[in-house]
């Protein structure tokens, strides 16, 4: 299993900041490594999609095709996601502020589905690699959100 943290901080209201991350369906603006993003339900009242499928490939010559689904809302400070198919495990966003700016933070603990891969993140270097690949998305998805903020 792995267990990811990204930290990043924003210059930005944190309803900005908010909407952008609970807005699942339109994620594929900033995060670009997920290349195709198909909402399957949607809470009307909330104009928020609960269930969606990814398609995802970062550095990696693999496409990682999965499903997030919403599972708790607390705006605007937590967004908890369950992930099943190739990837399987869960992600959440907290929002906070600090220092006149707006913190957030996602946590990714996930596993892989993929024999292949479950045989092969037994190696270290290999690990290392996968650890990468997700921390260069990450980098990727931070830089454009903070543009698009």
């Amino acid at each position: 299993m792995y267990h990811f943290i990204a930290h990043w901080y924003f210059n930005a209201p944190i309803e900005h900041v908010w909407k952008e991350i609970e807005d699942t369906s339109n994620i594929s603006g900033w995060l670009r490594d997920f290349r195709k993003v198909t909402p399957r339900s949607v809470q009307k009242e909330e104009r928020r999609s609960v269930d969606i499928d990814v398609e995802y490939r970062g550095d990696l010559p693999y496409t990682f095709r999965f499903s997030m689904r919403v599972i708790k809302v607390e705006p605007p400070h937590l967004l908890e996601l369950e992930a099943t198919g190739n990837l399987i495990g869960r992600g959440k966003w907290v929002l906070r502020s600090q220092d006149q700016g707006k913190a957030a933070t996602y946590f990714w603990d996930v596993t892989v589905a993929n024999p292949f891969f479950a045989l092969f993140v037994k190696f270290p270097w290999f690990k290392a690699i996968t650890e990468r690949n997700h921390n260069a998305t990450m980098d990727r998805a931070y830089q454009a959100l903070k543009q698009k903020l």
